[in-house]
């Protein structure tokens, strides 16, 4: 019942799905407002998040089909959220890819990998300094309580 929770709050990013993700990244990061966020996956996923967040007045957000760009990326945003389709196969995103993209890095970086099937993000990332990791274990748990929340 979970995974299918879940994969119906990624595969089709409902509303409320999407709201609770920029939620959870606002009272992480206290606020979004004036910060910055990279998005990772097809146009259509990004859509919602991408409108979420510019109703949150932040200040940039950047949007990439693909991974491969992100640790150029990476020093200008606090929030990256990797939305990939569940039936293609998706480059990951490695840890090494975001260690080279946080050189340097003073201020925490959020990342939700918010992959309904397997990670999109390489979990070992989240040991990174600064680095707070979102897997899709941890999502299915929160959404999983915040749905019970709701209708408890």
């Amino acid at each position: 019942m979970q995974n299918s929770t879940l994969r119906g709050v990624m595969n089709q990013a409902p509303t409320k799905g999407v709201e609770e993700v920029v939620s959870i990244a606002d009272a992480c990061l206290g606020g979004l407002r004036g910060r910055s966020a990279l998005l990772v996956g097809p146009t259509e996923q990004r859509q919602r998040y991408a409108l979420l967040l510019q109703q949150a007045e932040m200040k940039y957000i950047y949007q990439e089909d693909t991974p491969l760009h992100v640790s150029a990326i990476l020093p200008h945003v606090q929030l990256l959220i990797s939305v990939p389709i569940a039936s293609k196969v998706v480059p990951l995103l490695t840890a090494a890819s975001i260690a080279k993209g946080c050189i340097g890095r003073r201020t925490p970086l959020l990342i939700f990998d918010l992959s309904p099937s397997t990670s999109s993000v390489e979990e070992s990332a989240g040991l990174l300094p600064a680095v707070c990791l979102y897997t899709p274990e941890d999502m299915r748990r929160i959404l999983s309580v915040s749905k019970f929340e709701t209708t408890g």
